[in-house]
Order: C-alpha cells, then structure tokens, then sequence
C-alpha cells in the first residue's frame, strides 16, 4: 500500500512538473549571447501591455490620476529590481545605462500582466501561506538586439513569470521582474 501510495505521489509530481514546464525559453538565436562579457542596454516597452483585458494606460486611469502620474516613477522602479539582480546573477552581460559602452539592448515586452493584489498578501501571510500569494505574473516576449548591426540575435519567450506579494505595486512587480532576471540568467542553449 505505502508503495503504491508513494509511485502515485512519484507520478503526480512529475506531471505537475512537466505541466508547469520553463517560464523562460527560447524561441529564436542562441542564448549565449548573454553569457559573453559586455554590456547591454535595458528596455520595458509597455506600449502593447494589457492589464485584465485593458490596455495599461486605461488601467492605469481606471486607478485614477495617482496611478497615471506615478507610473513612470513606479515602473523605472520595478525596472531597478531587473537591473539589480541581472547583473548580480549574469556571468556575462551586465545592463549598462552607458549607451556608448552597450553592444546589445535587451527589450522586454510584456504583453500580459496581472498586476497580483495586496490584500492576498497580507491574508496569506496571516495564515502561514506562501509570499507568492498576491505576486506580479508577466508573459511576452523578450528580444536581445545587437547594436552594432541593430538585428535580433535572440527572442525569448515569458510565459507566467511570478513574483513575491507585498503591498506596493511598484515593490510587487520590481520582485517579479527579480524573478525574470534569475530565470534569464540560469538559461543554457541546446
């Protein structure tokens, strides 16, 4: 019984695994490109995010006029959390916002954000529960452009990269772009 019982256990969890597959992969070029020392350049085009079913700008007004005005302070922010741990993390590349010493930019698209919720965060950690609970999913696209021949050398694809809950938006998706940095590091071509 207590055998049957643990390849049942064995099965489900290698099912749930393979369900949940990578969050980061490659869809185009070689990956390497971000393991050779140089630097790159950073950025988040939101001009095709949607929130929900809204385009970023009317979530963002649905929110109110705070929302709209803080934004780009809020997503510079976020963004800040990316750098930080990228650069920790990468063997190779570093982001640079030197734009004369940067061979490649790398541009995330997120085409899909769920911007998480405060309010599950502070429940869930009531509760003992898990400080995803609440976190910043993102998916979309990710292309890593070489500078000196403006082509793209690698497209990577998110698929549901989740961070940490907290209760600032800006702190919400900055650990969740945080994850994406880990996530993009550890990539390997095949």
């Amino acid at each position: 019984m207590k055998r049957t019982l643990l390849l049942t256990f064995l099965c489900l969890f290698c099912t749930v695994a393979v369900i949940a597959g990578k969050p980061v992969t490659v869809k185009s070029g070689k990956v390497s490109v971000l393991k050779t020392q140089s630097k790159s350049l950073l950025e988040i085009d939101y001009s095709s995010t949607k929130v929900g079913k809204l385009p970023l700008n009317e979530y963002l007004k649905e929110r109110g006029d705070d929302y709209v005005k803080d934004w780009p302070r809020e997503s510079e922010t976020a963004a800040s959390y990316f750098r930080e741990q990228f650069n920790k993390k990468s063997k190779g590349t570093k982001i640079t916002s030197d734009e004369e010493a940067a061979s490649y930019k790398i541009v995330i698209s997120p085409k899909f954000i769920d911007m998480g919720n405060a309010g599950s965060f502070f429940v869930t950690m009531a509760i003992g529960g898990s400080r995803k609970a609440g976190g910043v999913i993102m998916s979309g696209p990710i292309e890593i452009i070489d500078l000196a021949t403006n082509k793209v050398v690698c497209v990577l694809y998110v698929d549901d990269v989740k961070g940490k809950g907290h209760p600032k938006d800006a702190i919400r998706m900055g650990m969740m772009y945080q994850e994406l940095a880990k996530k993009m590091c550890k990539l390997k071509d095949k």
